[in-house]
């Protein structure tokens, strides 16, 4: 009686380690899958990073604040990359509103750079007198030695750009439209890393679900023919 009830203790070993050997291989095939898109994510990171080392050598600074009444504000570009860069346009910023630029064009450009502001007619504001304060910036644009273009504001990190369009001139009229197109990206931002989340969680259940089906179906089948 014990030796014909053996074989099938055995049997029934074999299935359960067939199964267990299954669902193990699904799961190395998952952790496989997912280091494979870490790998990638980190790759990309690091081509970014590649791609901006000579944008975060280009730091323009705007000049100490004018003095007498007739005087402009000023500013200086640095580029600590010992290679060239070029189409550089240079703006003088309040809240990331353009109020002044640089009217010269600056084309090929290797050293460090110096100009002064032109300032711009902007409606209900007092461009000159703003100037004299404290609370603006200088923003720039330009491409590197490869081709790319960018964007910087200050000594932030830079930002690639494909038109020269992230300041504009300070316009109250549109001020509304603006911060509702701000407040549309941003949720339009977020839905979109939402369905990101939502499309992962389904292929992780995709996945899981058929190592169980392919399971299931070996047991089922171990059962009918043994």
């Amino acid at each position: 009686m014990l030796a014909a009830e053996a074989p099938k203790i055995t049997d029934w070993m074999q299935a359960w380690g067939s199964v267990v050997g299954l669902l193990l291989s699904g799961l190395a095939a998952m952790a496989t899958w997912l280091l494979f898109r870490h790998e990638i994510r980190v790759r990309r990171e690091e081509q970014r990073d590649n791609e901006a080392a000579q944008a975060r050598l280009i730091v323009p600074v705007l000049d100490d604040l004018p003095q007498g009444p007739d005087e402009v504000r000023s500013f200086t570009i640095a580029n600590y990359s010992g290679v060239p860069f070029y189409d550089l346009r240079v703006m003088l910023l309040r809240n990331e509103r353009l109020i002044g630029n640089y009217p010269s064009a600056l084309h090929v450009l290797m050293g460090e750079v110096a100009g002064s502001f032109s300032y711009l007619e902007v409606p209900g504001v007092d461009v000159a007198r703003r100037a004299k304060t404290g609370d603006l910036a200088i923003g720039i644009y330009f491409t590197d030695a490869s081709g790319l273009r960018w964007s910087k504001l200050n000594r932030e990190p830079p930002t690639r750009v494909r038109r020269d369009d992230r300041w504009a001139v300070i316009d109250p009229s549109t001020t509304r439209d603006r911060q509702r197109a701000a407040a549309r990206a941003r949720l339009e931002k977020e839905m979109e890393l939402r369905a990101m989340t939502h499309r992962s969680r389904s292929r992780f259940r995709i996945a899981a679900m058929s190592a169980l089906v392919v399971a299931v179906a070996i047991f089922v089948a171990f059962l009918i023919y043994r």
